[in-house]
């Protein structure tokens, strides 16, 4: 893998590059290394031609974090004993996440209404999920799953026969023209269940384009593994696993999710962190991207310009997760020093949520150059909080 990132984008001038974790490239955290997986019935043909896990917990449309729903429903299975998502996105990253279009206007209609798993493949976050309830993890990349695909098959049925869903991520059905694919790929979800002739039966968050929907929330998807980014097998349990440094690691990587230079796989599209408000509120304040809008053309953008990054912002629960962990771990300093700032970030989010009275504005206003300004100013707020954040990780260097 190549060497790290250590350039720091859109932090505050006193934020040096030694006081923060290392930060790869979305490039080399999918370059990730595959594990490698052995035949759980040596070559030969498992003992069943098919089965389904018919009880767990599915993806609902509404959860946003589909890849932490995914792991969420996994830990279940295993008793973790935890029914809420949100608790994986401290560990993936979704929650510390704040992301727009890096261009003024979004003019390529990006989608930025879920966290940095929604967009970029990155194996190490799901690593570190798994292990927040307590089992080791397995990644194989898709290279792996086509040089050992009989093995990875065998596996994949052995799991489902034990009852424990299998993860996936990218996992749609092969379109004719790869290249020209423009559909939504989930970033996360579950493999339950198989039949003859290696089809999987999978619970996708985005059901679009595949009706065949079982009663179990199922699609039945034919060569489903040869165009998947990658699939993760639940490991061996963690001897004792300790979890205050898995809190630990998670408040240490703050930083990183909120410097995040544009990703290098997606040409530089999107923005995070503060740059990502400041854009945002930039936007905003921009009429020559409202004015003379019919409503049914406002409607049209007011998602993606507008939206869409609000419901990534109010998807999160930061805020909850480091006041339980400076609760829980008084002796964690950064958990005790980040959770008023996150209580302010949550705050401006619902500021903004009454100003608009509700989630979505109301179409007469968001045309009016001061309603928008009064939510671009609530913006550029969330972004000197961003930067707060990391002045805070400075002083505790």
């Amino acid at each position: 893998m190549s060497e790290p990132i250590k350039k720091i984008n859109s932090a505050p001038e006193s934020y040096s590059p030694k006081a923060k974790p290392e930060i790869l490239t979305m490039v080399q955290y999918a370059a990730y290394a595959s594990d490698i997986i052995a035949d759980p019935f040596n070559g030969g043909e498992p003992p069943r031609t098919t089965n389904k896990i018919t009880e767990y917990k599915k993806i609902e449309p509404w959860q946003n974090y589909f890849l932490c729903s995914a792991i969420c429903s996994i830990g279940l299975k295993f008793g973790s004993g935890i029914d809420d998502f949100h608790f994986y996105a401290n560990f993936t990253g979704d929650n510390f996440t704040y992301l727009y279009a890096a261009e003024k206007g979004n003019p390529n209609n990006l989608q930025c209404d879920s966290g940095v798993t929604n967009y970029f493949f990155v194996p190490q976050f799901v690593k570190k999920a798994y292990a927040a309830f307590g089992y080791d993890c397995i990644y194989l990349s898709n290279t792996q799953i086509k040089k050992d695909f009989r093995a990875v098959m065998n596996a994949i049925k052995a799991s489902v026969d034990k009852g424990i869903p299998v993860l996936a991520w990218g996992l749609v059905n092969e379109p004719k023209d790869w290249s020209s694919y423009t559909g939504i790929l989930p970033e996360g979800c579950l493999i339950g269940g198989y039949d003859e002739n290696d089809v999987l039966y999978v619970n996708l968050y985005n059901t679009q384009g595949k009706p065949n929907i079982d009663e179990y929330g199922y699609s039945t998807i034919v060569n489903a593994l040869d165009n998947v980014k990658g699939i993760f097998f639940a490991g061996k349990p963690i001897e004792k696993p300790d979890m205050r440094q898995i809190y630990q690691s998670a408040i240490d990587s703050i930083p990183a999710f909120l410097t995040l230079s544009p990703a290098e796989n997606d040409s530089g599209r999107y923005a995070f962190g503060k740059t990502a408000f400041d854009v945002w509120a930039n936007t905003l304040e921009d009429d020559s991207f409202f004015v003379n809008k019919t409503d049914e053309e406002l409607g049209g953008i007011r998602w993606n310009l507008h939206c869409a990054p609000y419901c990534c912002v109010c998807t999160s629960s930061a805020a909850d997760f480091l006041a339980k962990a400076a609760e829980q771990y008084p002796d964690l300093k950064m958990a005790v020093k980040l959770a008023p700032l996150y209580s302010k970030m949550k705050q401006y989010k619902d500021d903004i949520w009454t100003l608009q009275g509700g989630f979505e504005p109301p179409m007469d206003k968001f045309r009016t150059h001061e309603f928008r300004t009064q939510i671009a100013n609530i913006l550029l707020k969330m972004g000197g909080v961003c930067d707060e954040i990391l002045m805070a990780y400075e002083e505790d260097n």
